[in-house]
């Protein structure tokens, strides 16, 4: 089973579309971290079918605060797997 992650634009400012591919139905959970590893939002966390999808994130933590600019990691975990994008947010 694959896994496909993207993102782009990258770097960005406001918006990221991160996509994923998966090649069987999967539960999905996207998360975004700090440079320093600490959770920032998280975006997703739910059963997925097979197929394309994609979802935005705003620079934004949980409380809808804008990040600062910098780098950030995006993490799917999926299929059993567990891919990271490296993300930079420019203000």
């Amino acid at each position: 089973t694959s896994l496909a992650f993207r993102a782009w634009p990258n770097p960005f400012n406001p918006t990221v579309i991160l996509s994923y591919a998966l090649a069987a139905p999967s539960r999905v959970r996207v998360d975004i971290f700090d440079a320093g590893g600490r959770l920032v939002r998280s975006l997703i966390d739910e059963k997925r079918e097979a197929g394309c999808h994609s979802l935005s994130w705003n620079g934004r933590n949980e409380t809808g605060a804008p990040g600062a600019a910098g780098i950030y990691f995006a993490r799917i975990e999926a299929l059993g797997k567990t891919e990271t994008r490296k993300l930079v947010l420019l203000r």
